[in-house]
């Protein structure tokens, strides 16, 4: 018994001084739902991201008012029953480690946090142009690469209005050897919205009725 309570109050000891340590870049245990499993939040689309030049002139939009120094510029499909098309994206990044690795230098281990703030365009099949601009994070481990974001949306076609309306919450990962990422966006839920129904995911967004 003596010798159980030793381990326990020696388990306990090194617990309280790793979470006394790092708490900014050390991942919780229990992380809480995921935007995926918040019944407040509706998929709005999926996309996925690729990487396509790291010169400054390919740059989607300005450099003025970014945050960080600026990643590099690329192309994507988005797909979902409530907002699809074809991306155009640039990143504008800090603390960022994706360089390094595009350069084929090594980069300690452990986790690594990055800020992110990705900008670009949505061209829908039905001719609208919506803008997207977020603000995140990037985490990044030996086993793989987490982002996290929000996005706010401009657009002037009325048809897709609601979306300047409501913030979008994205999650997605990095695959930085292909120079790929994955997103999935998420919105309030219609009901949630002030003044909005369920639709089904076919129909007209709200505020056409």
């Amino acid at each position: 018994m003596r010798m159980v309570l030793l381990v326990l109050a020696l388990v306990m000891t090194a617990w309280s001084r790793m979470a006394g340590e790092g708490r900014v870049n050390k991942p919780s245990k229990d992380p809480g739902p995921t935007a995926a499993e918040d019944k407040r939040l509706v998929p709005l689309f999926s996309a996925v991201l690729q990487y396509r030049s790291q010169a400054q002139r390919d740059a989607v939009a300005p450099p003025e008012g970014r945050e960080g120094e600026y990643i590099g510029s690329g192309d994507g499909t988005a797909t979902g029953d409530r907002l699809r098309g074809t991306l155009r994206w640039s990143l504008w990044a800090g603390n960022c480690v994706y360089p390094l690795v595009r350069k084929g230098q090594g980069i300690p281990d452990g986790l690594h946090l990055c800020t992110m703030n990705p900008v670009g365009f949505i061209e829908t099949p039905d001719g609208a142009r919506i803008r997207f601009d977020g603000r995140g994070y990037g985490l990044r481990s030996p086993e793989r690469y987490r982002t996290s974001l929000t996005l706010v949306f401009g657009t002037e076609d009325v048809r897709y209005s609601w979306l300047t309306k409501v913030l979008g919450v994205m999650e997605g990962e990095f695959d930085e050897k292909a120079g790929r990422a994955a997103w999935d966006v998420y919105v309030p839920a219609p009901d949630v919205q002030a003044g909005q129904h369920v639709r089904p995911g076919n129909a007209s967004p709200p505020g056409d009725d």
